[in-house]
């Protein structure tokens, strides 16, 4: 890939200079993004010497590819120079339009001319038009006979009015998708005319009376590469009250982007549009953000949640649950939700039995406290302590209970029960008798029955996410 440079004509300028004749006679007619293309491949130039294509395309968040055809177009216009090797790009002076008519051969395109006449035989073209055709043709690659076929179907959807932009921008976007022979032109336009009844459907939903090439393009990109079909795209654009195409491109490409393929699915997503934006602002209300716009806020986290199961108001319970225990982002939620799904708590019911037993945890941590003489809040640790000596060395409730109260003469009761647990794990200790017959006599201590848990305090609550934490 090679780089992006001035000309030495405009390397010496240490800043960023935009030419008025850029702004007033090649901005305007640019494909939508060129231009942003055409100023970041120009500040990266003046900026940074190892810049290249993919370096615009990273700065700009979009491809390659696209950068590329970008300055392929601008090279037409003669802004810039695309090296054929490297692919290395020069900037060049911008010239007026009126002085920039570069010199084809007219013996090379005798027989296009001839047959554009024969199209437009009341039309008076101009050098400036010629220059645009030959310019595509050109740089592009597209053979005259294809050229031509372009033209007579843009005559075809437009009249004789039709303006050479139009044209040529049709004739660029059929080359940017491979389209530059006479046979894979005619291909196309026989596949875009396929579209003709039930393209118009579509625009008479939308009160729109004819139909161009965007629109033909845009109909097949709905059903080709979307997979929707005409009696969905057709009931889509009856919902779309203003906009046109535009709008109902957006929406469909959203409906796309949610995986909604039939118009049951779009139907039932748009009946429950206002129980969505009420559940949003609810979990948004109770863990203390705010979002004027919710669109994005339902697509990336509602929907979600929803369709992994949760309901309204477990969603909102959870999020009284992360307020409560500092997670106040909907991604800290959003975590917490997962963790929840991938061990099956997916209801309130479900949740609130996960927090009890996590509670139970900690009641059980609570009464070996007691029995050890420690007198201070539960902490993680005190949770990992005891997830490892019931969980990995398999110690029963009597026996830890047992070591509790031997260590509770230590400076250090903690520290001292861990290490009386993991001798007689090492000893393989597994009941209450083996280890007083290790050599100690301390009764153990009466164990507190379970309390049945209603509203959660921190500390249940601090449990039941630790808990959830080593479950995953």
């Amino acid at each position: 890939m090679g780089t992006i440079k001035l000309s030495d004509s405009l390397a010496g300028r240490q800043k960023l200079t935009i030419d008025g004749t850029f702004v007033s006679e090649y901005m305007p007619s640019a494909p939508d993004g060129y231009v942003k293309i055409y100023l970041a491949g120009m500040y990266l130039a003046l900026t940074d010497p190892e810049n290249n294509e993919e370096t615009v395309a990273a700065r700009l968040f979009t491809d390659a590819k696209t950068v590329s055809e970008a300055f392929l177009y601008w090279q037409e216009q003669g802004l810039v120079h695309v090296g054929s090797d490297t692919r290395s790009v020069e900037y060049l002076p911008v010239v007026p339009r009126n002085r920039q008519i570069r010199k084809f051969s007219k013996e090379k395109y005798r027989t296009f001319n001839e047959q554009l006449h024969a199209l437009f035989p009341n039309r008076n073209i101009l050098p400036g038009e010629y220059n645009e055709y030959y310019n595509v043709m050109e740089t592009y690659n597209i053979e005259i006979e294809a050229m031509l076929t372009v033209i007579g179907y843009c005559k075809r959807l437009k009249g004789d009015d039709i303006t050479y932009p139009y044209i040529v921008t049709v004739a660029r976007n059929f080359a940017a998708e491979g389209y530059i022979t006479f046979d894979r032109v005619s291909e196309k336009i026989s596949e875009l005319d396929l579209y003709g009844d039930e393209l118009r459907a579509v625009a008479k939903a939308l009160g729109k009376r004819t139909v161009d090439h965007d629109d033909r393009r845009l109909y097949g990109k709905w059903t080709k590469n979307f997979g929707f079909d005409s009696g969905t795209v057709i009931n889509v654009a009856k919902s779309v009250k203003k906009g046109g195409m535009a709008k109902l491109d957006a929406k469909l490409t959203k409906y796309y982007e949610l995986h909604l393929s039939t118009l049951a699915e779009i139907n039932n997503y748009e009946k429950s549009r206002d129980e969505l934006y009420s559940i949003a602002k609810n979990v948004n209300r109770i863990i203390g953000v705010y979002y004027e716009q919710l669109d994005y806020i339902i697509e990336s986290y509602t929907l979600n949640w929803l369709n992994m199961g949760f309901d309204a108001p477990t969603l909102e319970k959870v999020a009284e649950y992360c307020f409560k225990h500092g997670l106040r982002t909907l991604d800290a939620m959003n975590d917490t939700l997962k963790k929840f799904y991938k061990i099956g708590c997916v209801t309130a019911e479900s949740i609130a039995g996960f927090v009890s037993e996590a509670a139970k945890s900690d009641d059980e941590i609570k009464e070996i406290f007691e029995a050890a003489g420690v007198v201070r809040q539960i902490s993680t640790r005190d949770r990992d302590y005891y997830r490892t000596w019931t969980f990995s060395w398999k110690m029963p409730k009597d026996v830890i209970l047992y070591g509790a109260t031997v260590a509770k003469k230590a400076d250090s009761p903690l520290s001292y029960l861990n290490s009386i647990l993991a001798a007689w794990h090492d000893k393989g200790i597994s009941s209450k008798d083996e280890a007083i017959k290790a050599g100690t006599s301390a009764p153990a201590q009466k164990t507190s029955e379970h309390r049945v848990v209603a509203d959660f305090s921190a500390d249940e609550l601090n449990a039941a996410f630790d808990k959830l934490n080593e479950e995953l």
